[in-house]
């Protein structure tokens, strides 16, 4: 086996999740010297590994392992990726058991106007193929990410993405939630799309505030239309949204603010 014509590791050449993106990861922040919400990051990585049918290695492991790579340091992006253990070629696996792959990376850094004045987003025209049996799943294949984040606008940082139906799923790299007569509304996730660890917090938080949810489709109109819309990921935390596809919104709005208020993330300006 060569790799750019060397030599490679046969674990790396043989992975699932290089061949056939059979796997899952987390995308987790290392701040002051403690990732923010393990326990919540390794709760959705062992849901996400069961919906693929993989055995999640044991929490005390991946916690020692993480402890260990985030010894010393302050700062800094953590990707925990699991991938069905290698088992011989063609697409039916020949077991559950994992292979782990662990990496710390630098933070990335954004203006403060982020969260103090929000961001602008996009309409992408990718849409997400419709999969029931992976909704809701962060798994290894992301080409349809990918392909939405090309040839974005200059002064863009969040294209919104649609399912099949031409209804608003979420952001490339985030969950969205929009405000329409005081109370929070964010797309189901049935068909497709990630149920992101930033997602659920903010669920549980508002239940906690009173907040009324509710789940349900979401079309570019009503975007344009919210009283306000919010983007979130377990890096950023909640980024207020003050332009979509031309439309100005309120951002923060009071609903938000509270929101942002009350979950207290760090801000990586």
């Amino acid at each position: 086996m060569l790799f750019n014509g060397a030599a490679c590791d046969h674990a790396l050449a043989q992975s699932r999740g290089l061949h056939y993106g059979d796997g899952v990861f987390r995308t987790m922040l290392l701040w002051q010297g403690a990732v923010v919400d393990l326990r919540r990051q390794l709760d959705v990585l062992e849901r996400d590994a069961a919906g693929l049918g993989l055995l999640s290695p044991p929490r005390a492991t991946l916690e020692e392992e993480i402890a260990a790579l985030c010894a010393d340091e302050e700062l800094g992006v953590i990707k925990l990726i699991l991938t069905r253990r290698a088992g011989g070629r063609g697409y039916r696996a020949a077991d559950d058991d994992c292979d782990r792959l662990l990496l710390r990376l630098p933070v990335p850094r954004y203006p403060a106007a982020c969260w103090e004045r929000g961001v602008r987003c996009f309409l992408s025209p990718v849409r997400l193929a419709d999969q029931p049996l992976l909704a809701g799943i962060k798994h290894l294949n992301r080409l349809e990410q990918v392909l939405a984040s090309r040839d974005w606008p200059g002064d863009a940082e969040e294209g919104f993405v649609c399912d099949a139906r031409g209804l608003v799923v979420c952001g490339t790299r985030s969950n969205l939630f929009r405000v329409a007569g005081g109370r929070l509304v964010t797309p189901a996730l049935e068909r497709c799309g990630i149920r992101g660890m930033m997602r659920e917090k903010i669920l549980e938080l508002a239940e906690r505030l009173q907040m009324p949810v509710h789940f349900d489709d979401t079309d570019a109109t009503q975007l344009r239309q919210a009283d306000e819309i919010f983007v979130c990921n377990s890096l950023i935390g909640i980024w207020p949204v003050r332009e979509f596809d031309g439309a100005a919104l309120q951002a923060p709005g009071p609903l938000t603010q509270r929101l942002m208020a009350a979950l207290d993330h760090p801000r990586l300006g």
